[in-house]
């Protein structure tokens, strides 16, 4: 169950010219420059209740001494800010002052008052010339309130939405009515639909603070190319649209546009400066699976949801990577060192259940059932009811246990959520099949053991138990026990086949869908004391295998590896 062992950005402003005029000339001049224009105070916004509560508890915990968990709790609550929809002003950050803010949100370095000087122009408008990203990022009104109230400065910048092209000037009388899309943007994964006439939600075509596509919307905190690499993102389902949107996106329809998902991730490797391949392959295995993708992006974090914050960092991080490359996963190692520390060997499918069961506790809480059910049915709606997450929505089935009482002659049932399949290793002469764990998984047996019925509440000392899946999840974990630890320790290193599409229906109650197709899986080379985990995943109708940094295309190859330890079936 073990595992082995920024450049500078280059000024747009032009060099000076050597003067021809003496000193006291070209100091005259820097004055009269500097009289040209005086920017006006920042006017005092009228600002929320519950700003004004959410800014107070940043600067009590700052005065009790818990730096840490007020840049958290600022953290959590600028991102809402920034992800809130319908705000139609924009507002210009100088550049190096959000860079600095946005390494005060990672705990690295203090905060001064902003300075907006460079940026005003006219009518406190964003001075002509200036770009996005290099001189400035944009904010929405609420969130620049929040950061001037908090630390001072301005003064306040709108930016005007850009001017209509002529091309499209139209009557006044004439609804707007965006242009068809160019060949460069429908090919672009990011495109980005025109800007309507009666909103403003993109400040910029370029703009990489608000992007925005005809399906999905993701908007980023002060992201910048070279100087921040930390993204807060969200994904904003689509509102309800006017006619013009939906003109332009009946014209991509009809293109027969193939869109990248929101849930497709590049193809990249993970690091693994140590012991870290068990971690590797259990997120590569994660990462395939797009639904799950969309729907932890989807999620508004809160305060203290440390899993969840780090496995979207992990998300965004990938989303920003080339094809072929690697990254760290630090975000999720150091959500859960706490756990598994980083200097010893750990088990992948351990680690698996682990991971998803800590960011479901942090979005449901733990399920508390003390109720008795008369039908697997009761019992399934009661669990999804009180359990309306993405984790759940993805891997919970529900299994159901059949006993048999000799002293009435009734059959009492029980019925549990299940995430997984835990499977015994049956060894045989003939090679070892996963139908056959399955079957020996679900006969029928007798348990010896003292049970006490439900129903006539007498003891029995044996009773027949068979079990059956009775709600069949969306994605089929499967464990091989190939680790044991009695009568002694050891790794059972039998060969096990696995078919790519499995139809689990003699497990099941009847009227459930049943069939499943391979989707991922994880291996283990080695010993109880020591090995390697590595994944393979089908990702774009291609299988892939990781091994850490390395990725390589090995259709074909998937069903090849007997040494599963771990496999993960997609229901079709």
């Amino acid at each position: 169950m073990f595992c082995c062992g920024s450049k500078k950005k280059k000024s747009n402003a032009k060099p000076e010219e050597p003067s021809t005029n003496s000193d006291t000339h070209s100091l005259k001049k820097e004055e009269e420059s500097q009289k040209a224009y005086v920017p006006p105070p920042a006017p005092v916004k009228q600002i929320g209740q519950e700003m004004l509560r959410q800014m107070q508890q940043i600067k009590d915990l700052r005065e009790q001494g818990q730096f840490d968990k007020s840049v958290q709790y600022e953290q959590s609550y600028i991102t809402q800010l920034i992800n809130r929809e319908n705000i139609q002003q924009q507002y210009a950050l100088e550049f190096t002052w959000a860079v600095n803010y946005t390494n005060h949100l990672k705990g690295k370095a203090g905060i001064g008052q902003i300075n907006n000087s460079k940026l005003v122009g006219p009518n406190q408008q964003l001075r002509i010339g200036l770009k996005q990203d290099v001189d400035y990022v944009a904010l929405n009104e609420q969130a620049w309130v929040f950061v001037q109230q908090m630390y001072g400065g301005g003064p306040e910048v709108k930016i005007m939405p850009p001017p209509k092209p002529e091309s499209q000037a139209q009557p006044n009388n004439t609804q707007y009515k965006p242009p068809r899309p160019s060949q460069s943007s429908i090919n672009n994964t990011q495109s980005k639909p025109p800007i309507q006439q009666s909103t403003m939600r993109q400040t910029q075509t370029n703009s990489r603070f608000i992007q925005q596509n005809p399906m999905a919307q993701t908007i980023s905190i002060m992201a910048t190319p070279k100087s921040v690499d930390r993204q807060i993102s969200q994904i904003v389902q689509p509102q309800p649209r006017n006619d013009s949107v939906q003109n332009s996106r009946k014209v991509h329809q009809e293109q027969k546009i193939t869109y990248t998902s929101q849930g497709q991730l590049p193809i990249i490797g993970l690091a693994n400066p140590r012991y870290y391949c068990y971690l590797n392959s259990a997120l590569q295995v994660l990462l395939s699976i797009d639904s799950l993708t969309e729907g932890i992006l989807a999620i508004q974090p809160k305060y203290g949801q440390k899993f969840l914050t780090a496995y979207q960092e992990l998300l965004r991080s990938v989303k920003k990577t080339g094809s072929y490359s690697s990254i760290a996963a630090k975000s999720v190692w150091d959500a859960c060192s706490g756990k598994f520390q980083f200097n010893q060997q750990q088990d992948s499918h351990e680690f698996l259940l682990f991971f998803l069961g800590k960011i479901q506790e942090e979005l449901v809480g733990k399920y508390k059932n003390k109720q008795e059910f008369n039908s697997a049915e009761q019992a399934w709606s009661d669990y999804t009811s009180k359990n309306q997450d993405i984790i759940d929505l993805i891997f919970a089935g529900q299994s159901t246990s059949q006993s048999y009482c000799k002293s009435c002659n009734q059959v009492c049932e029980g019925y549990d959520p299940i995430w997984d399949l835990s499977l015994p290793i049956n060894k045989s002469y003939t090679g070892i099949d996963l139908m056959d764990c399955l079957k020996s998984y679900y006969r029928e047996e007798v348990i010896n053991d003292t049970w006490k019925c439900d129903k006539c509440k007498k003891s029995n000392k044996s009773v027949k138990r068979r079990m059956f899946i009775s709600q069949t999840p969306k994605y089929l974990i499967i464990q091989f026990k190939r680790f044991t630890t009695f009568p002694t320790s050891q790794k059972i290193n039998d060969s096990i086949s696995y078919p790519e599409k499995l139809d689990i229906q003699e497990f099941c109650s009847k009227g459930l869908q049943t069939q499943y197709k391979l989707k991922a899986l994880i291996t283990h080379m080695g010993q109880i004391n020591g090995g390697h985990y590595k994944a393979y995943a089908e990702r774009y109708d291609n299988w892939y295998l990781f091994d850490d940094e390395n990725v390589s295309k090995i259709n074909g190859k998937q069903l090849s590896d007997r040494s599963a330890y771990v496999l993960l079936y997609e229901k079709y």
